[in-house]
């Protein structure tokens, strides 16, 4: 497949190359979709080899312990956080999803949250998280408000921890912000918060939200391209090899760079199988490809010292 139009690397500043054992097919398939640099949220015990092998295309986003995190979970993030910024890491994750929320008992202006907000901000770091979650799911398996909370309240939430950080400090609200499905909210939240930049990972969701809005997308992201990212959100696993990874990168790369019009090669489940989206592409300027795969990520990493050499 030919090269995005860009010039100088593609980066993906939102994945989970969760093994070094997942490295080969991984690097294969971003190969042959010209994705050439990785900013991933990979566990702690994988990022020393990872580091060690691979260390000139990856950056670290600092994440805790998700599987089983234990009564300590506060100290241990802690240490992680340490860790990882041995390591070279620059960006804390905050994943709090209704689900994760509620399954986890933390809150993102939680006290507990905050001690480990308030260690990130002194070693200034750009803050990424998960607020929200598709329409879908709260149309659905989040029907329990008592249990989940209302999507308004979450958003309130994250205000409160955005509005409080120093004003120099970047803060990345993943999967466009966590509601591609209300453009208007997110241009609000960029309207009101200069510090506050987008990624457009989430491949499923990506695809059936913008497809649902191709014409309003577009100009979302014409309006908004110097604070939009590129991110795939693409997880590695023992079971997903060439194809299932290469699905992913195609999806993305038709939904921004073409004008497509036609089927997705991923079945959502979120939908019925006789209802499966239809991708609708946006065509975007190659001006605008060349700040959301390369430009704003290198201005991003600059503002905590990093960068990918070119």
């Amino acid at each position: 497949m030919p090269r995005p139009p860009v010039r100088g690397l593609v980066i993906d500043f939102h994945c989970h190359l969760l093994a070094h054992r997942h490295v080969k097919a991984w690097f294969e398939s971003a190969r042959h979709y010209g994705i050439d640099r990785f900013v991933t949220m990979s566990p702690l015990e994988e990022a020393v080899g990872l580091q060690r092998d691979y260390g000139h295309l990856l950056h670290f986003i600092t994440v805790p312990k998700f599987q089983d995190p234990g009564p300590f979970w506060v100290d241990d993030w802690l240490r992680r956080l340490e860790a990882f910024y041995n390591l070279g890491s620059r960006i804390i994750k905050f994943h709090m999803a209704p689900g994760t929320m509620n399954t986890r008992k933390w809150r993102l202006d939680s006290p507990d949250i905050r001690r480990i907000i308030d260690e990130a901000i002194a070693r200034r770091m750009i803050i990424m998280s998960h607020v929200g979650d598709p329409d879908t799911w709260y149309n659905g398996k989040y029907q329990d408000t008592e249990k989940f909370g209302r999507r308004e309240a979450h958003y309130q939430m994250w205000e409160r921890v955005l509005s409080s950080i120093p004003k120099d400090m970047l803060w990345i609200g993943a999967h466009l912000g966590g509601n591609p499905e209300n453009l208007g909210r997110l241009q609000d939240l960029l309207d009101r918060y200069p510090n506050l930049y987008l990624d457009c990972s989430a491949t499923r969701w990506m695809v059936r939200e913008i497809s649902n809005r191709r014409d309003q997308a577009r100009d979302f992201f014409i309006r908004n391209q110097d604070r939009i990212l590129f991110g795939s959100d693409q997880v590695s696993g023992d079971e997903r090899g060439f194809d299932f990874l290469s699905s992913r990168f195609w999806a993305h790369r038709k939904l921004w760079e073409t004008a497509y019009i036609g089927p997705s090669p991923i079945f959502d489940p979120d939908l019925s199988e006789e209802n499966q989206p239809t991708m609708r592409g946006l065509a975007l300027p190659d001006a605008v490809l060349q700040k959301i795969y390369h430009d704003n990520a290198q201005k991003v990493l600059a503002t905590v010292g990093l960068a990918f050499p070119e």
